[in-house]
């Protein structure tokens, strides 16, 4: 390991130990505070306990029980209670995430001559950034009705996220020289297979994006390695997406896929399009400003793809029955944008002598976001406390 490689890990290390500390006062009052009327975390945690002692867990939450299994293998092979084995998780989840973005981004950080508390700075602000809730006037929402970046009350997605990013992050080499080796290829599996079981949310919105590229890239004529992409993302993901659905809508549920054009999101809210707007004040800036610099950057393309079936998901898709306002579809719009979020700032901090009406322009709108996500994570934490 050379010198440069041994500080990408360690400062990796140290960020990504940083975010789990900033972030344990929020998710110690979340599992040791919150309610069913509050959080997710009892309502999951009570289902690891049926699935340990053997009592009936819906299938649609079989279908997607990574979560359930982290909190078990804590409680059985090292005795954690399971509201332990939560806290732990959750904050190694938080702290991986922010790992992988440390790592990510290095070469652009040296690039730019970015020091390492800087470097903190950046990522933390990724992990925390949230959409700007100016309408909390007219309608007191700080989250309903945008396409949210983080959710603190629901501890899948807080999984989803560092496993989203690297299968991101390795649906990019399908595009790239050399072509990958058959490690690479079973690393893309593993991460396809975890991914999905932890929530699907995200590969759905991957898969089709990923084939637009590949299909586009074989018409030109330019680099797509279909063995890569078919056998490391496509099949297993569709393996495991074809298991869940028929474990969630063939098993006597009462719910089904639906196509509801607004029919969620206009149940939280009635100001919809001023939230999305709100929601992806920054990418939209970056990729007005840089239009030309971002047409033609591969990773920005992809992130965006994905962002737009993530969208369309959100908006337009929902379950029937009892689980309609449960949103389960929004998920996808939230993961797609939080590594559309990520891939915008690493292009910002790529671009060389961006002008400087653009750069403060940009600049501005991402700390917006990074303080709305700082105010969002001050009301949450206290909501839970009963002081909001």
């Amino acid at each position: 390991m050379t010198l440069d490689q041994s500080r990408r890990w360690q400062s990796s290390i140290f960020i990504a130990a940083i975010a789990a500390l900033i972030f344990t006062p929020l998710f110690l009052t979340e599992v040791y505070a919150g309610t069913n009327a509050t959080s997710d975390f009892p309502t999951h945690a009570q289902w690891a306990l049926d699935i340990k002692n053997g009592n009936p867990v819906p299938p649609y939450v079989m279908a997607h029980s990574a979560w359930q299994f982290l909190l078990l293998a804590f409680n059985i092979f090292l005795g954690f209670s399971i509201q332990h084995a939560e806290l732990i998780s959750i904050l190694l989840c938080v702290a991986f995430a922010a790992g992988i973005l440390g790592w990510w981004f290095w070469p652009a950080f040296s690039k730019a001559n970015i020091s390492l508390w800087q470097a903190v700075g950046i990522v933390l602000g990724i992990s925390i950034a949230a959409p700007v809730s100016l309408l909390w006037f007219k309608d007191h929402a700080f989250y309903l009705g945008y396409v949210g970046i983080v959710s603190y009350h629901n501890p899948t997605i807080i999984l989803l996220r560092p496993l989203a990013l690297l299968q991101f992050i390795y649906a990019l080499r399908g595009f790239t020289l050399p072509p990958p080796s058959k490690a690479e290829i079973f690393v893309a599996i593993l991460l396809s297979l975890l991914s999905t079981f932890a929530k699907p949310n995200f590969a759905i919105c991957l898969l089709p994006a990923i084939a637009l590229i590949a299909l586009f890239k074989i018409f030109r004529k330019e680099t797509a390695h279909l063995t890569f992409l078919i056998f490391g993302f496509i099949a297993p993901t569709a393996m495991v997406l074809a298991w869940q659905f028929l474990m969630t809508y063939r098993g006597g549920d009462s719910s089904h896929v639906i196509f509801s054009a607004f029919g969620v999101m206009s149940t939280y809210s009635g100001y919809l399009l001023p939230k999305f707007l709100l929601s992806i004040l920054f990418p939209l800036a970056v990729a007005i400003l840089y239009w030309k610099q971002a047409s033609h950057n591969l990773q920005l393309i992809l992130a965006w793809l994905v962002f737009a079936f993530g969208s369309f998901f959100t908006y337009f898709l929902a379950e029937s029955g009892p689980r309609f306002k449960d949103g389960n579809f929004t998920w996808s719009g939230e993961i797609a944008l939080f590594v559309l979020f990520a891939v915008s700032t690493i292009f910002f901090l790529d671009i060389q002598k961006p002008s400087r009406i653009c750069r403060l322009t940009a600049e501005a709108l991402w700390f917006l976001q990074v303080a709305a996500g700082v105010i969002y994570y001050i009301f949450f934490t206290l909501h839970l406390l009963y002081i909001v």
